[in-house]
């Protein structure tokens, strides 16, 4: 038998029933609210994960408004600001994330990442301490504090391309590490430098271990060190990280530079001309010269970075819009042309979204084929290049800080043109015209 408040024993029915159906009412606008708020970080979510940045944010501002969705919300602008290099404010937007918050700890790396970024690395190793992160982290962090990097250079400086038997699939320069002159290898798959352990050690790179890390699709074992000199051109590094992979072994023998070299500058990855421009990120008028020595028919594509240094970008195969693709201008996947010559792959992505995209399994299976679907990114678009299928039957690639990667664009698309990385705006300068 139903049972009545004595309170509400005594009003006349009609007035107990409204009072009844007015509580049903709150209630069931409170579970629709929200459920709205459920669906709204939903949509946020998922808009963030395909690459939709600009309207992921937008509906994170929305999600701040709600008490019980707040940290979600600063959780993706955070995100935003750190992808797009505003580390100031991504610090910033972090301390608002409620304490309690039950995805706090996927920010750590993030965090870590954010102050590493502005050279505040005592600092980062402070918070990975308190956070209790791996001790091969924390001690690297702590490498970093006690020999902090060093970055020298106050003029516009071109470095030629070296020529070797590599140089047209792997641009390499003549450059100076601890002294002593050798030729290192520019991928932007990579961070600093990067060479094979025993190599480290013959040039008294101390190294610790430092757990794995991707080199290419294999996962192997890394060491970290400190190298003390590094001279590229004009411009000189001190206290540069140093990634020993146990990978780099026989022909892979390489020593590597990566994009948290190019990070320290106004880059410019001239292919034509075969050679590298750098001038320092904070002087005007360096940079205007810099700019000058540019061909006039220039495209700018924004560009956002992950982790340390993994840029990424929206792109398209074919028809297949909306796509996010990690620049890696590493890939030296090299196959025959079937008349006496060489080809290079241009782009990699797992087996299972070629298919997904319009590719014939019988071809996706053969491992390398050439693509029947342009290759583009902004307003940039090639045919005719040759395609690499990973064996994962999975539809991405990878994620950076959340969002789906769906493929790696490489240097045979990159190569056909004078190619500017600007850090400071996060912008992709891409022109076409030789410069002489």
């Amino acid at each position: 038998m139903a049972r009545f408040s004595p309170y509400l024993r005594y009003l006349p029915i009609s007035v107990v029933l409204t009072l009844l159906l007015g509580f049903s009412s709150v209630g069931a606008s409170k579970k629709t609210a929200l459920q709205n708020q459920a669906a709204l970080k939903a949509e946020a979510w998922e808009a963030w994960e395909d690459g939709e940045i600009d309207y992921a944010a937008e509906l994170a501002t929305k999600l701040i408004e709600y008490k019980n969705e707040a940290s979600a919300g600063w959780h993706l602008l955070f995100l935003k600001a750190f992808i797009t290099g505003d580390y100031e404010e991504a610090l910033g937007l972090y301390k608002k994330i409620d304490p309690e918050y039950s995805r706090l700890d996927e920010l750590n790396k993030t965090v870590v990442h954010a102050f590493l970024h502005l050279g505040r690395y005592a600092k980062a190793e402070e918070f990975a301490r308190s956070r209790d992160m791996e001790k091969h982290l924390c001690d690297r962090l702590k490498s970093f504090k006690e020999r902090p990097l060093k970055v020298t250079l106050d003029r516009l400086t071109v470095i030629p391309f070296a020529e070797g038997p590599l140089s047209e699939y792997f641009p390499d320069f003549e450059v100076e590490l601890e002294g002593q002159k050798v030729i290192a290898h520019v991928d932007t798959g990579g961070t600093f430098l990067h060479m094979a352990p025993a190599r480290a050690e013959k040039f008294g790179i101390e190294l610790i271990a430092g757990g794995e890390a991707y080199h290419g699709s294999r996962r192997v074992k890394i060491y970290h060190g400190i190298a003390r000199s590094f001279r590229i051109g004009e411009a000189l590094f001190e206290n540069v990280p140093v990634g020993a992979l146990a990978s780099l072994v026989g022909q892979e023998n390489f020593i590597i530079f990566g994009t948290n070299i190019l990070q320290k500058f106004l880059s410019t990855l001239d292919y034509p001309n075969k050679r590298l421009i750098l001038s320092p990120r904070n002087n005007p008028q360096l940079r205007k010269n810099h700019l000058a020595m540019l061909p006039a028919d220039r495209v700018k594509i924004p560009f956002f970075m992950g982790a340390d240094h993994y840029m990424f970008t929206r792109g398209a195969v074919g028809e297949n819009r909306g796509l996010n693709f990690f620049i890696d201008s590493g890939l030296v996947s090299l196959h025959p042309d079937g008349r006496g010559g060489i080809r290079q792959a241009a782009f990699t992505a797992p087996a299972g979204s070629f298919i997904k995209w319009g590719f014939k399994p019988e071809e996706v299976e053969q491992g390398v084929f050439e693509s029947h679907l342009p290759l583009s990114f902004g307003p940039l678009e090639q045919e005719g290049h040759l395609v690499l299928a990973g064996k994962a039957k999975k539809e991405s690639y990878s994620s950076f800080e959340g969002v789906r990667i769906d493929g790696l664009l490489s240097h045979a698309f990159l190569k056909r043109y004078t190619w500017t990385l600007d850090f400071s705006k996060r912008k992709y300068i891409f022109s076409s015209q030789r410069q002489d």
